[in-house]
């Protein structure tokens, strides 16, 4: 009888367990199509945003663009040191792909580099947004930009 009841209350235990995971499972399928569906920008994304064409497109469209070598050009004649220069650059990425909330991270280099690497974000075009259970998303892209200084 105690081995009966002691199986008994074993497979008990084994339901209950097994129903509260299939419950948290559903709460966060649930959760997860929410935030997919509204304004909120979801920190892990099922397939994160892209530049059209991918990174290679990204390299040509940077390598390219008058914008950097302007700039590098420009902070050299106002006295920046010959060198490489990195400026982080942060932004989102909209559900329709637009770009917006572009904005600048870490120390400030100055000499227009900031502003130039903005502009160049700014000017790239709608990207492929990212992707949250099927919707597309809006999430953040952080990017680092470099510049060549020379005389």
């Amino acid at each position: 009888m105690k081995n009966t009841l002691l199986i008994g209350l074993l497979a008990l235990c084994g339901f209950t367990a097994q129903a509260q995971t299939q419950t948290e499972k559903q709460q966060l399928t649930s959760m997860r199509a929410y935030l997919a569906e509204s304004d909120y920008v979801y920190p892990y994304v099922d397939t994160p945003p892209l530049y059209p064409g991918g990174q290679d497109k990204w390299s040509r469209y940077i390598n390219g663009n008058s914008i950097l070598l302007n700039a590098g050009m420009e902070a050299a004649r106002k006295g920046l040191a010959t060198g490489h220069y990195v400026v982080t650059v942060r932004f989102a990425v909209n559900a329709d792909g637009s770009v917006g909330e572009v904005k600048t991270l870490g120390n400030k280099i100055g000499y227009g580099l900031e502003d130039a690497a903005i502009a160049l974000v700014k000017s790239s075009g709608k990207w492929t947004p990212a992707n949250v259970e099927g919707s597309d998303t809006k999430s953040w892209v952080n990017l680092q930009i470099r510049f060549h200084v020379f005389d």
